[in-house]
Order: C-alpha cells, then sequence, then structure tokens
C-alpha cells in the first residue's frame, strides 16, 4: 500500500510498505478520507515525531479483521479514533481521560495518509459505525468536533452563558456551531481576517467588542491573542487555552488580575470516546454541518501540498482522500 510519510515540515514522500494485517482482535480499515488537523502543521510538535506518517481524522471502511473481533465486521463504515483511556486509573477518574497514560501509548499504525491502516485491540471498541449516506469526508469532522465538545465541557460553558471564541479556522467555527447547538446564550467572535470574520457571522457570531464574557475560548497559539482573551473574562468566568503556544512564545497574563477577578485558566487536549459519539451524533442529525467547512479535498500523492495549504491558511480545511 502507499502511505504519505513526513520528514520534515516540508517534506512528504509517497513510499511502498507492505499490507498491514490483523493481530486477534485487532481490525484493518481501508482509509476513505482523513482530515489535516492544525496540529499536523504545528512544526515544533510534528519535529519531535518525525519520520511519521500523520493524520489522526481518518474515517474508513473495514476490510479485515483479526480472530474474536465482534464489533465490527467487513464491510462497515466507521469513524476511527486514534487513542483510548483506560477509564481507571486516576487521571481518567479526575476527568483527563485524555492524560491517561494508556491514551498517550495508543495509536493507529501507520497512521491517517495512508491507503489503509491497523486498528490495534485497544482502539476497536472505539470505532463508530456510520450511519448510511453520511459521506466520509463528513465523517472526518467527528474527532476535531469532539475535541470542540470536549473544550467547552473543560470551560464549563453552559446555556445562557456568552461566549468569546478567539480564531475562526475550522476550530473556531465548530466553536460557534457547537456553542449554538448548547443553547449559549451570546457568542462572539475576534479574527482579524475578513473572510473568516464573515464565516463566523454567517454561523451567527458578533464581532466581539468591549463585552465581558463568561468563557473565552482561544483557538490560536498567538500569545498576544491568548492575552487579550483574558482580559475579556468577566470576574469569576473561564479563559480556556484550545491552541498549544509554542514553547519559546509563551503568553503574559497578569497574575494579579487572575487572582482578583478569581479566573479560571484551563486547556483541553484532544478528546475522549463520549465526546466522539456526542459529536457524531451532532453531525449525523445535522445540528452541525461540518462538511460545510471542508473547502479541500486532495489524493493521498498530495499530502504535501495538502499540509502546505493548511500551513499557510489558505485552506480553511483540507481532507486527504486516498
Amino acid at each position: 500500500m502507499r502511505v504519505a510519510r513526513s520528514f520534515a515540515p516540508n517534506e512528504v514522500r509517497i513510499e511502498h510498505v507492505d499490507d498491514p494485517t490483523p493481530q486477534p482482535g485487532e481490525v484493518i480499515c481501508d482509509v476513505l478520507a482523513c482530515g489535516v488537523c492544525a496540529s499536523d502543521v504545528t512544526d515544533w510538535y510534528v519535529e519531535r515525531k518525525l519520520p511519521t506518517v500523520l493524520g489522526h481524522e481518518p474515517a474508513g471502511v473495514v476490510s479485515a479483521v483479526g480472530d474474536g473481533v465482534r464489533e465490527v465486521s467487513v464491510g462497515d463504515r466507521v469513524a476511527i479514533h486514534h487513542h483510548a483511556p483506560c477509564g481507571e486509573c486516576r487521571r481518567c477518574r479526575r476527568g483527563h481521560e485524555t492524560l491517561c497514560e494508556r491514551f498517550r501509548s495508543t495509536r493507529i499504525d501507520p497512521g491517517g495518509f495512508a491507503e489503509r491502516l491497523r486498528v490495534p485491540a485497544d482502539l476497536v471498541e472505539e470505532l463508530l459505525p456510520l450511519p448510511h449516506g453520511l459521506d466520509p469526508v463528513a465523517a472526518t469532522m467527528v474527532e476535531p468536533l469532539a475535541c470542540v465538545l470536549r473544550a467547552q465541557d473543560r470551560a464549563g460553558l453552559r446555556g445562557g452563558d456568552g461566549l468569546l471564541v478567539v480564531g475562526a479556522g475550522v476550530n473556531g467555527l465548530l466553536q460557534i456551531a457547537a456553542a449554538h447547538a448548547r443553547a449559549v446564550e451570546a457568542v462572539w467572535i475576534r479574527e482579524p481576517r475578513s473572510d473568516r470574520l464573515a464565516l463566523a457571522e454567517g454561523l451567527d457570531a458578533e464581532r466581539h467588542g468591549n463585552e465581558l464574557v463568561d468563557v473565552a475560548m482561544v483557538c490560536t497559539p498567538k500569545p498576544d491573542a491568548i492575552a487579550d482573551a483574558a482580559a475579556a473574562v468577566a470576574p469569576g468566568g473561564t479563559l480556556c487555552l484550545y491552541a498549544p503556544p509554542a514553547p519559546d512564545r509563551q503568553p503574559l497574563l497578569d497574575g494579579t488580575s487572575l487572582f482578583l477577578r478569581e479566573l479560571t485558566v484551563t486547556a483541553s487536549y484532544s478528546a475522549g470516546p463520549g465526546d466522539m459519539r456526542a459529536a457524531l451524533e451532532l453531525i449525523t442529525s445535522g445540528e452541525i454541518d461540518a462538511l460545510s467547512l471542508v473547502t479541500h479535498r486532495l489524493p493521498l500523492e498530495r499530502t504535501r501540498e495538502a499540509l502546505e495549504l493548511q500551513r499557510r491558511g489558505e485552506a480553511l480545511k483540507v481532507v486527504v482522500v486516498p
């Protein structure tokens, strides 16, 4: 089979490798589509993994199953999650399942930018059957939407709140759509690009002025944006970091102000099984039109171009379709 292996942020080679075969309890999926995540083009984050096959937002069809697999059958179309928590450790019990050691150690093989992948036994229970007629490209949006839902839960966002979303990339737009689906009272947006600001306004977000908000969700790693968002949070509110700032570009937050206003500063990494199921339901029901946010579909041999489009901000959301 063919894989798109990254050797450097701007170096991707198409390689031919042996087809995966399932061991007992494992599943092989033909990849139908895999989204390009912002983390795939966050160079400082990716460099420590190289060389590797990126892609963790895949949808596929089951092509082979190992002995003992009962959850899915050959021919089933599925959304594929790339991690699974143990559900029993201290971190899981405290609601931090994405920090679970098992969560961090489980992964699909080799990655979503490939013609096929192997789903280890630990992840088979996390395969989510797709309803008939759902475009697999739309299914690639289950994982990013799941991350959005978890972030909103981490921030304690609830109906009646006022939410500020900073950054109207695909994740910011999903934050807006999810907030409306959860009956948030008001959603504001900060975004310097006029084209993306228009998309946010099309999802019924208002341009932010001087309003104080209950929750600020920062979907950009820019330090200044993080600091400005903190200043917009009302006393007793929450600042949630959704995009990691680079190690050498840390935000400057006023600790005295955080203390006197009793602000909660939190962050959210990845998504758990419950978040995946909730995201699939929102997409399946039509409450969130995730497919409308996909602007580019490229074949596997153009994975390097897909990554570059996402890195340069020339695309809202790119999906690789092997």
